[in-house]
């Protein structure tokens, strides 16, 4: 039978279909970006696997280095640059390599003496204070001093440091005393190289037994040697490999010593997005220690998400899909709900027209029966006893006749209303036909209980209507039948109800008279 949905209902049922829409989106969202965290720590994971290496290929470097310079002649300069020309070529991520051997002060301007007359003719021992123009810190008196005495490759704007005592640097001296006497490399901390930006050298002391050594020849490294490494802080993570990435990464790595201090080696900012990869979208950051035996370093990553990551072509797709469900199921569901409502709306009305008279709106003769059957079935079951009042209204036809049907309709309309007013909700008045009205009065007591709401009507009824032709008096007739005095089905009380009104009309209407009383 077609009912009109409620309202409520149609708002649940379009919220849980949004909610559903907005889970299975967010949902999306959510698996897009946990594919990005997926790349990001695989990217950085590469990254740092790729500082690791180079970290591991310094040391190794290094140790080859120090080997070599343990099996090679003193004063063969030659093969230690073809050497180190191969280990540059193979690893490009170390800036230079640098030997500097121990030398006792009264020997060491005899030394660079010889080295002029034997090749090196600029060659010059100097301190660092001299290169830089910073005030010189106070040496304890020493012994021994550490010139640099080999460089590769020689480049135009290190050539300076050719000749500097390492024990004149301040962040080197500290170094170099850690690495004597220690088998093992050890790193500096982080400095601003002599010609710009940053990095580290990598240092091991070697030391190989001593022998005479005769003529004038340079001697070049010596017996005890400080083989070095310098390693720009650039090149451990080259801007150009990160910037390759889908969302450039904001990294920052730290030299770590021995003490926990760390020392920048490099940071470049995250790229931010735009205002609103903010706002929507979360920054992935990590931190990973990568170190060998004596290099420790500590870089952090960090990422900030964009939506053209997000929004790749699939997503997009699915999402535009999303987004016509979300506006084509209510579009739906609502043309539905206003067919249901249009279809329970007309079914009222025809259910309305079904059982009520147009005019006066009360329930006709069918609605009427209905409301019988249950008065039967009442007093069958419990005893309660009910009355049909049958009402006729006197003169109506002069009415119609002289002041016309609107007239006459609106007199019908003031009876009904006058009626209904006189009654109580469990009562019923309908119109049967023409100008007749029946009243079914239940849980009655007797007839006298009858024969007073009769009255009531009777005066209710009995007063002048306002109509378009004027105030037009109004009078009734009225006939009661009395269940199961004068009949227990509806036409047998109708019939004794309407000898009762008959019997009022011939004494002269505007009266109530009980079956009973007409017999």
């Amino acid at each position: 039978m077609p009912h009109r949905p409620r309202r409520t209902n149609l708002v649940l049922l379009l919220l849980a279909w949004l909610a559903l829409l907005a889970v299975a989106g967010s949902l999306l969202i959510t698996a897009e970006i946990r594919r990005l965290e997926h790349d990001f720590r695989q990217s950085t994971d590469a990254l740092a696997a790729g500082v690791r290496q180079k970290l591991y290929a310094n040391e190794a470097v290094l140790s080859g280095l120090s080997a070599f310079l343990l099996a090679v002649e003193r004063d063969d300069r030659a093969a230690t640059e073809r050497y180190a020309a191969a280990v540059a070529a193979a690893h490009p991520h170390i800036y230079q390599i640098e030997i500097a051997r121990r030398v006792p002060v009264h020997e060491a301007d005899p030394l660079a003496e010889i080295l002029r007359r034997n090749g090196l003719g600029d060659f010059a021992l100097k301190d660092f204070s001299a290169l830089t123009g910073r005030q010189a810190a106070r040496l304890p008196p020493q012994a021994d001093t550490w010139p640099i005495l080999f460089i590769y490759p020689d480049l135009p704007e290190t050539r300076a440091i050719h000749g500097l005592r390492l024990e004149t640097v301040d962040h080197i001296a500290a170094t170099l005393a850690r690495a004597r006497g220690n088998p093992h490399a050890v790193a500096s901390p982080v400095f601003r190289l002599y010609e710009g930006e940053f990095g580290y050298l990598l240092l091991q002391a070697v030391e190989r037994p001593a022998s005479r050594h005769e003529g004038n020849s340079p001697n070049l490294f010596g017996n005890t040697m400080a083989s070095m490494l310098l390693i720009k802080s650039a090149a451990l993570l080259p801007p150009e490999i990160t910037a390759a990435l889908a969302a450039p990464l904001g990294v920052e790595a730290a030299l770590v010593g021995s003490d926990g201090s760390e020392g920048l080696l490099l940071k470049r900012d995250m790229d931010p997005g735009t205002r609103l990869d903010r706002w929507l979208l979360p920054v992935f950051e990590r931190s990973e220690l990568v170190h060998s035996a004596a290099q420790h370093v500590l870089v952090r990553f960090a990422q900030q998400q964009r939506l053209n990551s997000v929004m790749t072509a699939e997503t997009v797709a699915i999402l535009g899909l999303l987004l016509a469900a979300a506006l084509f199921a209510p579009w739906l569901l609502l043309r539905h709900y206003r067919a249901l409502t249009r279809a329970g709306i007309e079914h009222e009305q025809s259910a309305y027209l079904a059982t009520h008279d147009v005019l006066t709106g009360l329930p006709n003769r069918y609605l009427l029966g209905d409301r019988f059957s249950h008065a039967v079935h009442n007093w069958q079951r419990n005893g309660t006893r009910f009355a049909v009042i049958l009402i006729d209204l006197d003169h109506f036809k002069e009415i119609n006749d002289e002041h016309g049907h609107e007239a006459g309709d609106e007199v019908l309309r003031a009876a009904a209303e006058r009626m209904t007013g006189q009654l109580r909700s469990c009562d019923t008045v309908a119109r049967y036909g023409g100008d007749e009205f029946i009243v079914l009065l239940t849980n009655v007591l007797d007839a006298d209980d009858a024969r007073q709401v009769g009255g009531k009507l009777l005066a209710a009824v009995s007063r002048p209507v306002a109509t378009p032709s004027g105030d037009l008096p109004l009078s009734c007739s009225i006939g009661i039948a009395v269940c199961p005095d004068h009949g227990t089905d509806l036409d047998s009380l109708r019939r004794r109800a309407d000898l009762a009104i008959y019997s009022a009309k011939q004494s002269g209407r505007h009266a109530v008279v009980v079956g009973c009383d007409a017999g």
